[in-house]
């Protein structure tokens, strides 16, 4: 059976990571996926460190695509790159929109020519605006303002989670215009900001503080919702979380401390909030006595919801995670599949990210 999106042609006209990202996405479920770039190649091809010949941030974003070398800004490869654009069905673009206009590579010149064409743009701060990247959108939006310890500077996060939480909200947009153009036989011109990403992202934060500015303070690593004690075990850290009562009596009587489970001081989720250093200290020394992998495996059995706080290093030698395919390699190169499971859509088979070409 042929991939869901087999047969749908998309080309990109991309670097970095947030509209690489959205191609990837519509490649991993069958698109044939063209990556235009300049005769240099990708600037994320000499970012990085290497994993065998391909530098790992290019590759992690960039499999199962082909690619072809054109220099827009040069008036005959700007010409080639827009008669490849006009036959396909999606074009991606994250380069800068002036210089895409000046190429002709526009949505709305390319629109007039195709007009059942889908188009994405993908901005830092809108097509307007100044130029943005993932730190820029979470400084701007208050994500990092909220992030790390209670006192001192925000931090951003380790991850670039807004340039790929970008890439995939474009490729929804894509999945709902492709079946638009089914029911009316029109395409789209689809916009999409870092920033305007990386606010959704926070909708619920957004609006516990706007009922309440003091609730949604910054929290470390615990909720401001739910008591989510972090406690040192005997060979690293340990995320709990004590939602319910029946939460709070199973850790109690799982750690030994059952005379704390009808505690006034603790019994709702409010006060157990409030407590969370407290409740840390008590815990303590029974959590220093065994594993990561002990306390795990006899909270869940007590259905306390919990999980240990693990290094790239570790997830990396999950055997789960590997025999699942969640983790999977090409080449030299480790990757991270779609977390989408499907019963009878198929996804397509990835390839290796593109070598750089040969130039004409």
């Amino acid at each position: 059976m042929a991939a869901v999106l087999t047969g749908l042609k998309v080309v990109e006209f991309t670097h970095m990571v947030a509209g690489p990202s959205c191609g990837q996405v519509l490649a991993d479920l069958g698109a044939s996926v063209m990556k235009v770039e300049p005769p240099q190649g990708d600037i994320t091809r000499r970012m990085g460190p290497m994993a065998g010949d391909v530098a790992a941030l290019y590759a992690s974003t960039n499999r199962s695509k082909d690619v072809v070398l054109l220099d827009i800004t040069v008036p005959e490869q700007a010409h080639r790159a827009r008669a490849l654009a006009v036959k396909a069905d999606v074009v991606i673009s994250n380069l800068a929109p002036a210089m895409l206009k000046r190429a002709g590579l526009d949505s709305a010149t390319l629109r007039a020519v195709q007009p059942r064409l889908i188009t994405v743009l993908v901005t830092g701060f809108g097509a307007g605006g100044p130029a943005g990247t993932d730190g820029l959108a979470q400084a701007s939006t208050g994500l990092m303002n909220s992030t790390g310890p209670v006192s001192g500077p925000g931090y951003r996060t380790g991850a670039s989670v807004v340039d790929v939480t970008t890439g995939v909200w474009a490729a929804l947009g894509v999945l709902a215009a492709l079946e638009n153009r089914r029911q009316t036989g029109e395409g789209d011109a689809i916009q999409i900001s870092l920033a305007d990403t990386c606010l959704y992202m926070q909708y619920p934060q957004i609006g516990l503080f706007h009922a309440d500015p003091a609730f949604a303070r910054r929290n470390g690593n615990h909720s401001t919702v739910s008591c989510t004690p972090m406690f040192d075990t005997a060979d690293g850290r340990l995320l709990t979380t004590v939602l319910t009562s029946r939460h709070w009596q199973a850790l109690c009587r799982t750690a030994g401390r059952g005379d704390w489970a009808e505690h006034p001081d603790f019994a709702t989720n409010e006060q157990r909030c409030a407590a969370q250093p407290r409740i840390e200290e008590m815990f303590g020394p029974a959590m220093r006595t065994k594993s990561r992998a002990e306390w795990t495996a006899l909270l869940r059995a007590a259905g306390v919801p919990c999980g240990p706080e693990r290094s790239y290093a570790e997830v990396l030698r999950d055997e789960e995670l590997l025999q699942r395919g969640m983790l999977f390699r090409l080449g030299e190169v480790m990757h991270v599949r779609m977390p989408l499971e499907f019963e009878t859509t198929q996804r397509g088979e990835p390839r290796p990210p593109p070598g750089l070409p040969q130039q004409d």
